[in-house]
């Protein structure tokens, strides 16, 4: 009876040979062991000083920009003894003075679907009024006629009527709304004390509006029901409120400015939790709004030798850069939708 061998004698390693599968499988397990897969190296080393690793930097992605160039902004641009309306695209390139007449113009916003915008001008006698200027056939209609002195007009969402500040006769600057065509000018709100700013909520719901309180140069942030019901006061402990906010295209957020005089900064006000947060710090900052995404801010700044210029930076107060260099003043910027 013969015995089979298990182990051959042959020692020569000409003659000990694996199959290839089995061979990569034995390499496979022994990198496994040798390296750990919790102890992974993804450092490199930090050229100013080897003996320390830097870790490799990550990559957030970008969001995407509202539309080419960042979109566009319209703004208040001081040219010569007279403010006029001026736009420019939101990376600097586009300039272009819209309005050229022998007046002042304040305050331009545009409709929700950005065919027009509406602004204050006082080009038909010494008190200011609402204009409406149609980009398609250059149309200019007047939407309110000597009932007072208007600032701060703000669509509806729906386009159709029109939020804005008024002083008529002797008392405060109260709320007043209008039709997109100018018909049906009414009174909507006097509160205790002159409103010098006011924004329509996304969602058509709420009304918040700036209002002096104790202080006439200082203000504090109102809410209130589209109709007027429903008055309540946002801020309480945020001193040097200025004249103008913004919602937030989710209607979480809204953005004003305070701060001591000539050192005013940009806050997102979180109207769930009533927080604060700042999102600039230094150079005397006004009049942000918000980009249709919610990505960007607009506001104006004087923090290039008291200049004012328009600036642009991410929600979050972080890639701050520089849109407008004009010599004389631009301010009150407002996204194109």
């Amino acid at each position: 009876m013969s015995r089979r061998r298990i182990f051959s004698r042959r020692s020569d390693a000409s003659r000990f040979r694996l199959p290839i599968g089995l061979l990569l499988v034995v390499l496979a397990i022994g990198v496994c062991v040798l390296i750990p897969v919790n102890q992974i190296d993804i450092t490199t080393v930090n050229v100013s000083n080897p003996d320390l690793p830097t870790a490799l930097p990550t990559q957030t992605p970008l969001p995407l920009p509202t539309k080419p160039n960042i979109g566009r902004i319209i703004f208040t641009c001081t040219r010569g003894d007279f403010n006029q309306l001026c736009w420019v695209n939101a990376d600097g390139t586009g300039y272009q003075q819209l309005t050229n007449v022998e007046a002042h113009n304040y305050y331009p916003v545009y409709s929700p679907r950005g065919g027009s915008i509406v602004y204050a001008s006082n080009q038909n006698g010494g008190a200011f009024d609402l204009f409406l200027f149609i980009f398609d056939g250059a149309k200019l209609i007047r939407l309110t006629d000597f009932i007072g002195n208007v600032i701060s007009p703000s669509f509806s969402p729906d386009g159709k009527r029109i939020l804005f500040a008024n002083r008529a006769g002797v008392g405060p600057t109260s709320l007043w709304m209008v039709d997109n065509n100018g018909e049906n000018a009414s009174l909507l709100y006097t509160g205790a004390d002159t409103i010098v700013a006011a924004d329509w909520s996304p969602d058509g719901i709420t009304i918040a509006f700036a209002m002096a309180v104790n202080n006439p140069n200082e203000y504090q942030i109102f809410l209130m029901g589209a109709d007027g019901s429903n008055v309540r006061q946002l801020t309480h402990n945020l001193a040097g409120i200025g004249g103008s906010l913004d919602w937030s295209p989710d209607g979480k957020y809204l953005l004003i400015y305070a701060g001591p005089d000539g050192d005013k900064d940009i806050f997102r006000i979180d109207v769930a939790a009533q927080t604060a947060t700042q999102l600039t710090d230094g150079g005397n900052n006004a009049a942000s709004s918000y980009s249709p995404d919610g990505q960007w801010i607009a506001f104006n700044s004087l923090r290039n030798n008291d200049q004012a210029d328009i600036f642009i930076m991410r929600a979050d107060g972080t890639d701050m850069r520089q849109v407008t260099t004009d010599p004389e003043p631009d301010w009150q910027p407002q996204w194109e939708p």
